[in-house]
């Protein structure tokens, strides 16, 4: 098996964590440090890049700071791929468009 192939899976394993944290929650949008300190099996550099990757690759969900606190927030796909009902008072954050949706990378 080749080491992108494990990476992979790795990233896909804790992608289904992160999702399964929201599901179990039962919220749109949780502190990045709930999941943080949800586990020791995967490190918060992992998290983060799995974080990245269900926001850019997937976009199921956005993550963004309020008020000092940083956040994640599932998008309208992300609530029905996590199965999550409950929908949080407030708009949802609005997902960055995609770098190559953009010019020169720049909105």
């Amino acid at each position: 098996m080749r080491i992108i192939e494990v990476e992979q899976r790795k990233l896909e394993s804790i992608e289904n964590y992160i999702l399964s944290f929201f599901n179990q929650k039962n919220r749109q949008r949780i502190l990045t440090k709930e999941i943080f300190n949800s586990t020791g099996a995967f490190s918060n550099a992992d998290l983060v890049r799995a974080f990245e990757d269900l926001e850019k690759h997937w976009r199921l969900l956005v993550r963004y700071t309020d008020e000092g606190n940083d956040w994640i927030s599932l998008t309208p796909e992300g609530l029905k791929y996590a199965d999550v009902s409950r929908y949080d008072d407030g708009v949802a954050p609005l997902p960055h468009p995609p770098k190559s949706s953009t010019i020169n990378g720049r909105t």
